[in-house]
């Protein structure tokens, strides 16, 4: 019988880091039924706001004043308002601009908050120092009123209201992008692209922020929340979408004005608006177990 050798080579941490990560997310999602109604609420709404006007029973800005305050019915599933608006319909399209100011201001905060919190950490220093004293001066205000006044200034619109909230979110976006970069500056996989002359610029964008990114992708999912909430309450008090186009702070506020009347009216657009929120949150929550599990 003949001799074999076979050739040996060292084991590869990379050669399991793909079936790792896929048992992760598969542990996440088996043991959470709430992650899989989050994720399909989630998709859900991303449907209506883009078919809603497909979707939608009736038109949401016609009026019926004969069958205002209409109770929920297979003609009006949630009901009529106090003018005889369909609330079902007022929703469903409301629906497009609540999503729309969502993405309008995570972009905004992203492309403020990112740059910001990756030039800190990485070049450290004296531009450290004095870009974290931005954000502490700028934390220590109330939030929604500074995007009441950086509103106030640019113009009340849905646009505009959502990028004020996106300078107001960037500052603790940033501290948390920093925080991330600071803990992968100095690793040896950073500093070995420095012998290859690699730039800062290079280094930071292609090489630091992509392995600091968690945190600030956890940070990103619940600011999704958080921005929502905002939106409510900003068209909840009349910034935002103007009447009669619908939305769902402003079916809040209508609501709420004639509670006496029908106590019942502000139940739908109540429970869309949290289910919404906590749905971001729960996606936020798995993204954070996800990381750990990681680590």
């Amino acid at each position: 019988m003949s001799d074999t050798t076979a050739t040996l080579r060292p084991l590869d941490p990379a050669d399991n880091a793909a079936p790792a990560r896929s048992s992760g997310w598969k542990r996440l999602l088996r043991g959470s039924p709430g992650l899989w109604l989050a994720i399909g609420y989630l998709l859900l709404l991303v449907v209506i706001a883009l078919f809603g006007s497909l979707l939608a029973p009736y038109d949401p800005i016609v009026q019926n004043i004969p069958n205002r305050h209409a109770p929920f019915s297979l003609v009006h599933w949630l009901g009529t308002d106090e003018i005889g608006r369909d609330v079902a319909s007022r929703l469903m399209w409301g629906a497009r601009p609540a999503l729309l100011g969502v993405v309008i201001c995570i972009v905004t905060a992203c492309l403020v908050g990112i740059p910001w919190g990756l030039a800190a950490g990485y070049l450290g220093g004296r531009i450290d120092q004095i870009l974290m004293r931005i954000v502490d001066a700028l934390l220590v205000f109330p939030g929604i009123i500074l995007c009441l006044v950086l509103t106030t200034v640019l113009g009340v619109s849905l646009t505009n209201c959502m990028l004020a909230l996106g300078l107001v979110y960037a500052p603790s976006l940033a501290r948390v992008v920093r925080s991330g970069v600071l803990v992968v500056r100095d690793r040896e996989f950073v500093i070995i692209t420095r012998l290859y002359g690699a730039s800062s610029a290079y280094r930071m964008w292609r090489h630091v922020l992509p392995n600091a990114a968690g945190p600030a992708l956890v940070k990103i999912t619940f600011l999704c929340g958080s921005a929502m909430l905002a939106q409510t309450g900003l068209s909840f008090l009349g910034i935002g979408i103007q009447p009669p186009n619908p939305s769902w702070g402003q079916s809040l506020a209508e609501s709420f004005r004639y509670i006496l009347v029908n106590p019942g009216a502000g139940i739908a657009p109540g429970v869309v608006v949290v289910l919404t929120v906590l749905s971001f949150y729960r996606v936020g929550d798995a993204l954070r177990d996800r990381l750990a599990i990681e680590v």
